[in-house]
């Protein structure tokens, strides 16, 4: 049975939306104390992604740092999240950037997209609900495109805190992000077993 955090974080994140930002920041993560360098693994998600490729970030928040980041590299950014308060904010503050309100567990924008993100969002779902959305975020992957996304190590809940509330975390065993993004036709990158960070790319078409 699911955590009762577990629904709870949209709600959070839409009440607290003002103190997200200000935790969160405007700057990426360098990496140390143990958390995930961003700046690396940004880098190697648009690393040989062509000049104004569409990038679909998925749980953008405030748009900050991530899409910020893609949008001054050049790249054509959608941003969804399901948090009023921060997409107003995404909007306000990177008007360059297209930002709608919405659950990625009720439906994703239609397209393909040179590259997909779901950076410390995915993880805020179920594993049941992240075994029927990752398949779509995966096939929302337009050839030589990729998929960034960052998990647990292991399956099951974990539940975190955050200004005195609980923030609920969830993942997949390893193996399944495998089959998964397998069975989507992605070749994996970056096996996030050990790292907890997922890059997988969609080959170019062929030839006939």
């Amino acid at each position: 049975m699911t955590h009762p955090s577990a629904e709870r974080i949209l709600g959070l994140y839409g009440d607290r939306a003002d103190d997200w930002i200000a935790d969160r920041g405007a700057v990426l993560h360098p990496g140390d104390g143990g958390g995930l360098d961003e700046a690396t693994w940004i880098g190697r998600f648009s690393d040989g992604l062509a000049p104004a490729a569409h990038v679909l970030d998925v749980g953008c928040g405030s748009g900050w740092p991530m899409g910020a980041t893609l949008l001054s590299r050049g790249f054509r950014v959608r941003g969804v999240d399901a948090s009023p308060g921060l997409i107003a904010h995404a909007a306000a503050t990177l008007p360059q950037g297209e930002w709608s309100l919405g659950d990625m567990r009720q439906g994703l924008p239609e397209g393909a997209f040179d590259g997909v993100l779901a950076w410390h969002s995915l993880f805020h779902l179920s594993p049941d609900d992240q075994q029927a959305v990752l398949p779509e975020l995966a096939g929302r992957v337009a050839p030589g495109g990729r998929l960034l996304f960052t998990s647990g190590h292991a399956h099951g809940e974990v539940i975190g805190g955050w200004r005195g509330q609980p923030l609920y975390h969830a993942s997949l065993d390893p193996a399944a992000y495998r089959a998964i993004l397998s069975a989507a036709g992605l070749d994996i990158v970056c096996d996030g077993a050990m790292s907890g960070v997922w890059l997988a790319r969609r080959a170019f078409l062929s030839a006939k």
